[in-house]
Parts: C-alpha cells; structure tokens; sequence
C-alpha cells in the first residue's frame, strides 16, 4: 500500500465521484495541504485509493492547542474496512510527523466510534486529561449553502512520537496531561 500526499489529479477525481457534502471538504483538504497547513494523504492499492486523513501541524481544536498543540490526524477514512488500511495510514502519518520535531501526535475519536477507538489504543493511543473536544462541521449544498451543522463531541487521544515511530509498547502517562506536568 502506498500512503502520500495527493495530487491535484487525485483529489480532482475524488471530488468528481463526491457528493456535494463531501465536494466541500475534499476541496478543503486540498487548500490545507495548498497552504502548507498539513498534509491530505490518500492510501493507494493497486492504483485504488481506498483511504485519506489530514495529517495537521496544528490541532484543530483551539484547547488541545492551547495545552499541547501536537500534530493531528484528522478525518481518518479507510473506504474499505478491516483490510489494514486505517492502522497503514496512521502508521504513516506517526512516521511523516515524526519529521516534524514536534513530541505528540493526538486525534479525536467520537464517543459512539467504538472500533475506531480500539483501533487507537491498540496502536498506543491514550487519553489526554483535559476536556472532551467538539468536533465542529457543516453539511453544504452543491453551491455551498450550509444545509446542516454538526457537534459531534469526542475523546481527545495521544501518542508520544518518539514511541509512534520507535515501538508498540504502551506511552508514557506523564506525557499526555493536558497541563504539561507529570
């Protein structure tokens, strides 16, 4: 499986397959990447994509940036489920962000994704100590017209990235309090 930054070919055929609602946020994702904000990885099989996330320098949400602001997967999607192909691209993402120079990397999870979660912990995922996080987003028509507006609450998990990319043993507690103590 090959897991990279997309082209601007791919995410035009992205968009082109896309309904409206997800039209908008494809183009979203490719305007990060554009601004150098982050990076929109597309998971390939045998020419297929069967997988994306945004791999962000920054957390999207302002209270995790404000404690420790680690680098974030974010709208992790496999098209195609229990084929190895979410843990591939969080193995990825763990190993371009650990590029980066930054000590964490943290995702949300919502509170009803039970197999995600466990897909999260299972690679080394903890809790961090600070509050639940609202993951915030607007369902939009073809012409951009906000139909729905979503607030979905979540866990905020962690990883140490020195761990992400070295090993599968358990992260140190100590570095995922909210507060940055021990």
């Amino acid at each position: 499986m090959d897991i990279s930054p997309a082209t601007q070919a791919e995410v035009d055929q992205l968009i082109a397959a896309a309904g409206p609602a997800a039209q908008h946020h494809l183009r979203a994702r490719w305007e990060t990447q554009q601004r150098g904000d982050g990076l929109f990885l597309l998971a390939r099989r045998d020419g297929e994509i069967v997988g994306q996330t945004m791999l962000l320098h920054h957390s999207y949400y302002a209270e995790v940036r404000a404690a420790l602001d680690p680098v974030e997967i974010n709208a992790l999607h496999a098209f195609v489920p229990n084929q190895g192909v979410g843990t591939a691209i969080i193995r990825a993402a763990e190993e371009i962000a650990g590029s980066w120079s930054r000590p964490l990397i943290g995702l949300a999870v919502g509170l009803d994704n039970h197999g995600a979660r466990r897909l999260y912990e299972r690679l080394g995922y903890e809790p961090w100590d600070g509050p639940q996080v609202i993951d915030t987003w607007t369902e939009q028509d073809a012409d951009g017209n906000v139909v729905r507006t979503h607030a979905d609450p979540c866990d905020y998990l962690l990883k140490p990235l020195s761990q992400a990319v070295s090993d599968d043993s358990p992260p140190d507690p100590a570095a995922l309090r909210a507060d940055g103590s021990a």
